[in-house]
């Protein structure tokens, strides 16, 4: 592209190519049908688990509506996900904020950031995950980073967060501890084929009973639109599993700063899974016990649920804060009946989520149609953007 193109490109919002990562034990439909893919052939029966719906390998689509039948996924996995792609009739975020940083990102953050977005917005459906904590925002420490994090919810679902005030943190770390020689034990057993897949599992299980490591955390229940909090860091956290009673896992639109697993994610405990092959996750006990809160304010779940907050009304729309932090903000716009519009001007990017209807966003570089399930990109430069609704009642999710 030229200078020229880039210029006018860089005023103009963009669908954002969401990349889906298959996730056969613990993804399901549910994004995909919320996104209207839920018959292409090839999505069809597959179990997504995750939708990158933005990160510094997105790519941004130059098709002008979510309807176009051009207009596509990538369909990925967890290990190829991060791979920088390019697809046709699109161009890649990364080379966007390359060639204007400011122009991209907005002058502030630019000047935080540089030339990266470090931003991850994910779409999830997950059964239970390990017990997980990250670092408190402005900690240290020589390999680890803190990981800003929260969760909304889409549907109800089930979690563990923070300590419970009267748990011994010793037999805790005992608990775990055990879990994790016995869980090493099975894996050397079966490697060396003196245990059989299914024994291993078997005794993963009553070992994982024996010890119990779910009575030192708090159990909570989050309803549809809860957000749970997690942007302060050093908080304990993972996802629960409850097949009957939340039949769709943990359905949570994710925002956080992109920091990678391994060096943002420590882990106490993971349920007692073992492959095939006999191959179990390592944890991160030690560390995850010296850099985890243990203050009752950090491990108290109602202390994290996100209050939302009225930041303008109008006739026909009204939007709300529903967090804050150092690294982002999430709001929701709500539009009340087909026509009705928002304007806002903004000196940083936006990224839209459609969660409920279908809406234009407008800038003075053009338009994109946004159906139910979708996102687009606003840079910075464009000033000034406008929503207008398509539909009867229409819900959009703006991270800044």
């Amino acid at each position: 592209m030229s200078t020229e193109q880039f210029q006018a490109d860089i005023t103009r919002p963009y669908l954002v190519i969401p990349k889906l990562v298959e996730q056969p034990t613990w993804g399901g439909e549910y994004i995909a049908t919320a996104k209207g893919w839920e018959n292409t052939p090839e999505l069809a029966g597959k179990k997504i688990g995750q939708s990158y719906e933005l990160f510094s390998g997105s790519n941004l689509s130059l098709c002008a509506s979510s309807d176009d039948p051009e207009f596509t996924g990538e369909l990925t996995d967890r290990d190829a996900v991060r791979v920088p792609s390019r697809v046709p009739n699109s161009v890649p975020l990364a080379e966007l904020i390359e060639f204007s940083p400011e122009g991209l990102l907005g002058a502030e953050i630019a000047a935080k950031r540089g030339a990266d977005i470090n931003l991850l917005i994910k779409f999830t459906q997950a059964q239970g995950n390990s017990f997980q904590v990250h670092l408190r925002d402005g900690q240290t420490d020589a390999h680890w980073v803190p990981k800003l994090e929260s969760w909304y919810y889409f549907e109800p679902g089930l979690l563990t967060f923070g300590i419970k005030k009267d748990a011994n943190w010793e037999d805790y770390q005992a608990a775990v501890t055990a879990v994790d020689a016995g869980m090493r034990e099975l894996s050397e057993q079966m490697k060396t084929g003196r245990l059989s897949y299914e024994d291993a599992k078997l005794k993963a299980k009553e070992l994982v009973e024996q010890y119990d490591p779910w009575q030192f955390v708090n159990l909570v229940e989050a309803g549809r639109d809860d957000l749970i909090d997690l942007s302060a860091g050093g908080i304990h956290h993972s996802w629960e599993e409850d097949i009957e009673r939340f039949p769709l896992g943990n359905v949570v639109y994710e925002v956080q700063n992109e920091a990678m697993d391994d060096v943002s994610t420590l882990r106490s405990f993971d349920r007692g899974k073992i492959g095939a092959d006999g191959a179990v996750r390592d944890v991160h006990i030690a560390e995850y016990f010296r850099l985890i809160d243990r203050s009752l304010e950090a491990n108290d779940p109602r202390l994290h649920m996100g209050q939302a907050t009225v930041v303008e009304t109008g006739e026909r729309h009204k939007l709300v804060q529903l967090l804050e932090s150092s690294y982002y903000d999430l709001g929701k716009l709500t539009l009340s009946g087909e026509g009705a519009e928002y304007r806002t001007q903004i000196s940083q990017f936006a990224h839209l989520f459609v969660k409920l209807g279908r809406v234009v966003v407008s800038t003075k570089g053009g338009e994109v149609l946004v159906g139910a399930g979708h996102a687009c990109f606003i840079p910075a430069a464009a000033g000034e953007y406008i929503v207008r609704s398509e539909s009867p009642e229409t819900e959009v999710l703006i991270t800044k």
